[in-house]
């Protein structure tokens, strides 16, 4: 099986060493298993030159067994994995979505359905729901053709302060008046507050002292999560721009507020995905629907 992977890789790469790094392993195992097979076969699969390494005809003629047998194994274990975790849903999603909306609101599916156990993991890289990494996910924008794919509601890009900082902002020019939160997870979600305010503005803004000081200084306001970045703005330490789903209980119960009305559209939207051999599983359907009606509430 390793022989077999390392000759799919290297046929896909066209390079020893990137099929290597792509495996896990270093050029030298991956040279030693294109050796083994090749002493099995009896004649070379890959001639090797300057720019990486090229099929044989043999090694041509071995490259769709070889990839429709391993495409054959992964689809026959996924399968398997999908059969035994029947009552099971792993999900997964952004720390964002996953800590301010979708966790919060999680004990009401349990309570509706007690005979379903949940998982959640949260991480900016997608799971691979074919290969049964997770059963579904949240994510910013849809998935490939394979997957079902279901917007959860409209998302909007807005500025958001503590009560305490509204009360103490000027009539005019609100932003120069605290620093503008920023947290290191925001380049996977582009909520960058230099494009959203050319947006509402136009690039004029970016002229303005105090607020080209706010841009480029990262010694205030930058932290580590989302999670803190909010907590920080609850506290009147400034202004954070949010999505609409990730503050829609703290806007609810009055702990922020939007210092100004201009708003946009955002251009990646929360998305509910869901592999298509799986989408019949009764406990991903059950989620689907209370999924829809919760962010259809929301």
């Amino acid at each position: 099986m390793t022989c077999l992977r390392a000759f799919a890789a290297v046929a896909e790469l066209r390079n020893f060493t990137r099929a290597a790094e792509a495996l896990g392993l270093t050029q030298t195992a991956v040279s030693h298993q294109i050796a083994q097979l090749e002493a099995f076969v009896g004649q070379p699969v890959f001639v090797r030159d300057r720019s990486g390494a090229s099929l044989t005809p043999l090694g041509r003629s071995l490259q769709p067994s070889v990839e429709g047998g391993l495409a054959l194994l992964r689809d026959g274990f996924a399968a398997a994995r999908r059969a035994a975790m029947a009552g099971r849903l792993v999900i997964q999603t952004t720390p964002e979505f996953g800590t301010q909306w979708l966790a919060p609101r999680l004990e009401q599916f349990l309570k509706a359905h007690p005979d379903i156990s949940l998982s959640l993991s949260m991480d900016y890289r997608r799971a691979d729901l074919h290969a049964g990494e997770a059963d579904l996910a949240i994510w910013l924008g849809g998935g490939s053709p394979e997957h079902e794919s279901l917007r959860l509601g409209l998302e909007e890009e807005f500025a958001v302060c503590s009560p305490d900082l509204a009360d103490r902002l000027p009539e005019t020019q609100a932003f120069n008046a605290a620093p503008l939160l920023r947290y290191k997870g925001g380049r996977h979600t582009v909520l960058d507050w230099e494009r959203w305010l050319v947006q509402i503005y136009g690039e004029q803004i970016i002229n303005d002292t105090e607020i080209a000081r706010h841009l480029s200084d990262r010694t205030i306001g930058e932290f580590v999560s989302f999670s803190e970045m909010l907590k920080a703005c609850r506290q009147g330490r400034g202004f954070a721009l949010v999505r609409s789903s990730l503050v829609a209980d703290d806007l609810a119960t009055g702990r922020l507020l939007r210092p100004v009305e201009e708003t946009t559209v955002s251009d990646l939207q929360h998305h509910l995905v869901i592999d298509r051999a799986s989408a019949l599983r009764p406990e991903i359907q059950a989620f689907r629907d209370w999924i829809i009606k919760e962010a259809s509430g929301s």
